[in-house]
């Protein structure tokens, strides 16, 4: 694995045998897997399996991780299957190791994008065959070492867990433009109802996004369509921010400048028929993007509303001491809807916050596929 592993000598079997498991699973290896598994898994008389297949092997972004939640993580549904049926590994401990990220495995699997391994998945998850089990955390080890008196530590990190996020799977999937996650679940829940986790029009409680909205901040035309047209996804609603489908364009076209908001934002309004006139000020305000802004002076103009990016950011400028030098216009804006004491700030600058910090949700492709973030187990 390069840089990201340890060099070090093996220091015992265990640690041999840990980063063969390791390069096997990277190399989507299932016959190494399933040599590695039948060769030192067995317990003899007296002797303890030189491999505990729920132990950790690997860290990802500086957390333990085993060797069915790191098949998971690349997406190698053979590897995966192997590691569950032949290995017996546990559902549930990988559960908790995941559950350091803030994640469920679930999660994982619908953000990266990992279509057939979710297929293969989905039953278990439904059936909450893995869900976390308080045997786990007692009875694993997360080092090489045998000694009872070893702290579990998934117990130590437990204590101060980040709460886990509620965001859903499928909105994890649309987030990241995962088309073919977004196809997948409509289609495996199209004649049944499904739980809300994984309804299209489910929205959330603390957004109030849907499924269509979040598409929005994705820039991905395909997706838009697919919720629309096959789905039938309700692009006309508002989130708890009081921000429509054109506003929710307007500013993610401002953080995404590389996506093709400009097609999105003509098939929000010619095709959906997205009220583009709602706040228009604000939505000005916002844009940079001077093709949008010219498609949408013209859209308004159509409709008798004779205004200019221009002439808002006058009417807001500091130079006529419209707004204290510290507030933004497009800020001072959203302010403005906030009445009486029930002020919310989270929930009111919950993107400005995501932006302000690092997250440990955004694992990117570029990350899973350079491991940059991985390390082995050391032996101890």
């Amino acid at each position: 694995m390069g840089s990201c592993c340890s060099t070090k000598p093996y220091t015992n079997i265990e640690k041999y045998i840990s980063t063969k498991l390791t390069e096997a699973i990277e190399k989507n290896a299932v016959d190494k897997i399933r040599e590695l598994i039948i060769k030192y898994t067995s317990a003899t008389i007296n002797k303890e399996p030189l491999l505990n297949i729920n132990q950790a092997i690997v860290k990802i972004y500086s957390h333990d991780m085993n060797a069915l939640g790191y098949a998971l993580f690349l997406g190698y549904t053979e590897s995966f299957a192997v590691i569950l049926e032949l290995g017996k590994a546990k559902l549930s401990i990988m559960s908790k190791f995941y559950a350091n990220l803030c994640k469920r495995p679930i999660d994982i699997i619908c953000e990266l994008g990992h279509r057939q391994l979710l297929e293969f998945y989905m039953p278990f998850y439904l059936g909450k065959n893995d869900e976390i089990e308080e045997s786990d955390s007692d009875s694993l080890s997360l080092s090489f070492s045998r000694s009872k008196n070893t702290k579990s530590h998934i117990n130590e990190k437990s204590k101060s867990l980040m709460p886990m996020s509620t965001m859903s799977p499928l909105h994890r999937a649309t987030e990241k433009g995962r088309l073919g996650i977004v196809q997948f679940i409509w289609e495996y829940f199209h004649n049944r109802t499904p739980p809300k986790e994984f309804n299209i029009h489910h929205q959330d409680e603390y957004t109030g996004d849907n499924c269509a909205l979040i598409s929005c901040k994705t820039g991905n035309l395909e997706l838009m369509r697919y919720l629309f047209e096959t789905c039938k996804a309700d692009f006309h609603i508002f989130n708890k921010r009081k921000e429509n489908a054109i506003q929710v364009l307007a500013v993610w076209s401002k953080k995404k400048k590389q996506k093709r908001f400009k097609e999105c934002f003509r098939y929000a309004i010619e095709n959906i028929g997205v009220d583009y006139t709602y706040e228009f000020e604000e939505t000005l305000l916002v844009l940079e993007d001077k093709s949008i802004v010219a498609y949408l002076e013209e859209k308004l103009k159509y409709d008798g509303i004779s205004i200019s990016k221009s002439r808002i950011d006058e009417k807001y400028s500091i130079s006529k001491n419209r707004v204290p030098v510290s507030m933004d216009p497009a800020l001072e804006i959203k302010l403005s809807k906030v009445r009486g004491t029930r002020f919310n700030f989270q929930e009111l600058f919950k993107e400005e916050l995501e932006d302000s910090q690092q997250e440990l949700s955004s694992i990117s492709e570029q990350d899973v596929q350079s491991f940059s973030n991985l390390t082995i187990m050391e032996g101890k």
